[in-house]
């Protein structure tokens, strides 16, 4: 029985109630909100507008002091105009928003008047932002300012480093009034040098925390704890995080868990990405253990905590991965955190600054800010959103099923919503530790975490090999390796029997054999797979170009070019009885030399299937044909070109939710193509060619998105981009093909791309991954924008027991109870729990049991 918060006797739960929750995970498109060299880049959020405002030293207008006003949408970011503060050089800027007053306050070094500290205030309206007259809080030279609102006194604090009393650490308070703001008087925090200033302010305790290099102490990572009162703060004891020397220290506020987050490369461990958390205790601060984020030096940026997903977000440089900027999401559990996936923001190397990421509360999204040394130091930013959202408002009616969350609240059965990302959900995961190729991969027909990977083993003779990928959230593992064929083998292909779901059918060239056209039926239980016997299907003769596609239950179409018969495009129907395979007559679909063979069959019909390839008898067309299965013979529609031109690196994928629509892609005068296809009986038409990229492509793969209708994506080789493996989603409307966003999964050379895509909308795609050089076998997930049913074999918990708002405490009908308000039920009859959240007397994917029908509204929940 599972107990979710309290169980009384009758087995009812009594369980926070969380409706309309959604798991997601994007990055959107990088956007430039200056065209010339940026530094010293910040950003504050104001909530009162739901705008984000950027700073910077604009050096293409004199180091200028600007600020612009970004809005988001979705995981697209616009701008206004820039605006200047500041008509000279500034320095070591930084920007914080004052929710009493509705302002946003910069605070930086004025160049242009003897490098004081200055503090102005802004003013946002719609996209523009409007400034009042600097004011000056420190009248000698200021470094490493921090600017951070107190929200318990109302009151903005600047924390910086002041050169004119020998460079100790200083903060002072200061309050906003209009478009000014006047100060207190300055207090030493730090009576030494200090260095890479940063700030948090707790609102469960209401305190300031500081964060710095004490150059004064072996420049040891140190904390203190600041109290405001009035126009003044005062100060606990220093106490030193990390005992070594530290730099590019930033700090953040958990509010989810009421803890402080310090980011920094630790010099005393070769620089290594690290975090630690602080628990503020009266006017001291305490800190569990060190945990390193990035094995590599890394310049931390900036800590912001995601509330939404509650996620602390760590943005930085990673010096092992040419500098890209990269971001982590961390979780905080008591006095130590755990770390996320990282994903690059920006490929190329990127600067920051202090505070350059901030949460957009109302977008739900974070914000990242940073010089793009890739593009001209050009000022960038982009959005990020990671993790699991809470909820977003609902009631949970009387008698429905629901599920427990991962926070322990529950949810009722149905649909979430995902939004694209790709990929978000992982790093590559290898499944082979030396050269592999050839990849091919399929997913489990009714266990979507399922999937099989067959291959070409280079560290192992070659040999055909295939191992289990098993989905765990946003993980992968891979079951031990598996030999198929103990013999080099490539050109491999592998296909489900969705009626015999425990049953697949690899077919690829036997090299250890002539070459030969051959398959073998794999069987899978758990994570184990075992193989039946090889059997050819081109006896005697060599086979090229395979692709194979199952039909009906234990019948399978194999396409390829046959090297027997001088080079036709040849097809057969393969049978698989236990684990032995027959093949009918060799079928001749293309009387010419044919080349890039792809066959799918048609999921919205029976026994028809669609061929795609390059027709050398007819100047290299891109031509397709529709055959038909009867029995173990096969008859063909009429050829039809839907590239005349030389086309090759073809893709081909069926549809499942629009019934006769397919795609074509390829590479046509180095730029790769997508065509749909709509087939009418035997016949094929194609509407306007789309180009995906208008340079080369290598190792392409097409996949249809089986949960949400119109929406396919590609993965490839991308020769425009350094040979980067690449993903791009695209949508259809009728045979209209609108392009969307490329996605770098692999910022390396990858070859023999696969792309898989199950119900939850995550994609796998397995690669040749050449980041070692080694070109290791490789797995990635992405998840993709739709509808993704929330219900799994495991979290269905029972029914309400009367309605329930969200955010409440409501009642749930667990196992062994009576479950007293429901419909219709036939008496005796066992009932299943649909995706959808209803019940129906046949089980769905996955097969969840609600229970026993003891009347027509009464039912035994599952025991």
């Amino acid at each position: 029985m599972k107990v979710i918060g309290n169980l009384t006797k009758d087995a009812i739960i009594r369980a926070a109630v969380s409706q309309g929750s959604s798991a997601t995970e994007a990055i959107g498109s990088e956007a430039v909100f200056e065209s010339a060299t940026t530094s010293l880049i910040c950003a504050a959020y104001d909530s009162n507008e739901n705008k984000t405002v950027i700073v910077y030293k604009d050096q293409g207008n004199s180091s200028h002091g600007t600020a612009i006003v970004a809005t988001v949408s979705g995981t697209s970011i616009s701008y206004g105009s820039p605006v200047v503060f500041e008509a000279a050089t500034t320095q070591h800027t930084s920007v914080a928003f004052d929710s009493n007053s509705n302002k946003i306050v910069v605070a930086y070094t004025d160049g242009g008047n003897s490098n004081y500290g200055t503090a102005i205030v802004g003013t946002v309206s719609g996209t523009s932002i409007s400034f009042g007259s600097p004011v000056v809080y420190n009248a000698g030279t200021t470094a490493y300012n921090y600017v951070l609102f107190d929200s318990s006194n109302n009151k903005i604090v600047i924390c910086y480093q002041d050169t004119s009393n020998s460079q100790h650490g200083t903060a002072i308070v200061g309050t906003v009034s209009g478009t000014s703001i006047s100060f207190g008087s300055e207090v030493v925090f730090e009576s030494a040098e200090t260095a890479y200033i940063s700030a948090a302010f707790d609102s469960n305790s209401n305190k300031v925390v500081i964060a710095y290099q004490d150059v004064g102490n072996s420049s040891h990572g140190t904390a203190i704890v600041g109290t405001v009162s009035g126009t003044s703060i005062s100060f606990g004891s220093a106490t030193v995080f990390e005992s070594a020397g530290v730099s590019l220290v930033q700090a953040g506020f958990d509010s989810t868990n009421n803890k402080i987050v310090i980011g920094y490369y630790d010099g005393g461990n070769s620089y290594y990405g690290t975090a630690i958390v602080g628990t503020v205790s009266g006017t001291g601060i305490s800190f569990g253990t060190a945990v390193v984020f990035q094995s590599s030096q890394s310049n931390v940026y900036s800590i912001v905590h995601d509330s939404n997903a509650q996620k602390t977000v760590i943005f930085f440089r990673d010096q092992a991965n040419s500098q890209l900027g990269t971001v982590v999401a961390g979780t905080v559990s008591g006095t130590s955190i755990s770390f996320d996936t990282k994903f690059v923001v920006n490929n190329a190397s990127t600067s920051g600054h202090t505070q350059n990421a901030v949460f957009d509360s109302t977008a739900k999204k974070i914000v990242i800010a940073y010089k793009d040394n890739g593009n001209s130091s050009y000022g960038e930013a982009v959005v990020y959103q990671t993790g699991f959202s809470v909820a977003t408002g609902g009631t949970i009616a009387d008698g429905k099923p629901v599920i427990v969350n991962a926070n322990g609240t529950v949810s009722s059965v149905g649909n979430e919503t995902v939004s694209t990302s790709i990929p978000t959900t992982s790093s590559p995961v290898d499944f082979d530790a030396e050269s592999a190729n050839y990849m091919a991969s399929k997913f489990h027909p009714t266990n979507k975490n399922i999937f099989v990977v067959a291959y070409m083993d280079g560290g192992n003779s070659n040999y055909g090999t295939a191992v289990v990928g098993t989905i765990s959230g946003n993980s992968i593992t891979f079951s031990s390796a598996t030999v198929f064929e103990s013999a080099s083998v490539y050109n491999i292909s592998i296909s489900f029997d969705a009626s015999n779901p425990s049953n697949f059918v690899i077919a690829y060239a036997d090299q250890g054999n002539s070459t030969r056209g051959t398959a073998i039926v794999g069987t899978i239980s758990g994570t184990s797979l075992s193989f039946g016997s090889a059997a050819t299907f081109t006896t005697g003769t060599a086979a090229d170009s395979i692709d194979v596609d199952f039909l009906v239950s234990n019948k399978f179409v194999v396409a390829y070019q046959d090297g027997g018969n001088s080079n036709y495009g040849t097809a057969k129907i393969g049978t698989v009885s236990g684990t032995s395979l027959s093949f009918g007559s060799a079928s001749v679909f293309e009387s010419a030399a044919t080349f890039g063979v792809k066959v799918k069959k048609d999921p919205n019909a029976t026994d028809i299937f669609v061929v795609a390839y390059l027709d050398n008898g007819n100047s290299n067309y891109g031509t397709s044909i529709v055959g038909t299965a009867s029995g173990t013979s096969i008859s063909y529609g009429s050829a039809v070109v839907f590239k005349s031109a030389s086309a090759n690196n073809y893709g081909l994928a069926f549809d499942p939710n629009t019934a006769n629509k397919l795609v074509i892609s390829f590479e046509s005068s180095s730029t790769f193509k997508a065509v749909i296809g709509t087939r009418s009986g035997t016949s094929l038409s194609f509407g306007s060619e789309a180009t995906i990229k208008s340079n080369g492509i290598n190792y392409s793969s097409v996949s249809y998105d089986p949960n949400t209708a119109n929406q396919f994506v590609i993965a490839y080789r991308d020769k425009g981009n350094s040979n980067y493996g690449t993903a791009t989603v695209c949508t259809v409307s009728s045979s209209t093909i609108t392009v969307g966003t490329s996605y770098v999964y692999s910022a390396y050379l990858t070859n023999y791309n696969s792309i898989i895509i199950n119900t939850d909308g995550k994609l796998a795609v397995s690669f040749n991954n050449q980041a070692g050089g080694s070109g290791v076998g490789s797995t990635i997930l992405g998840q993709l924008a739709g509808e993704v049913p929330n219900i799994t074999s495991e979290n269905f918990v029972g029914f309400m027991d009367g309605a329930a708002l969200d955010g409440t405490n409501g009642e749930i009908l667990s196992s062994c109870s009576i479950a007293r308000n429901q419909t219709s039920l036939t008496p005796g009859q066992t009932y299943f729990v649909t995706p959808a959240g209803a019940l129906s007397t046949t089980a769905g994917s996955p097969s969840v049991t609600a229970g026993t029908a003891i009347s027509s509204t009464e039912l035994i929940v599952k025991g």
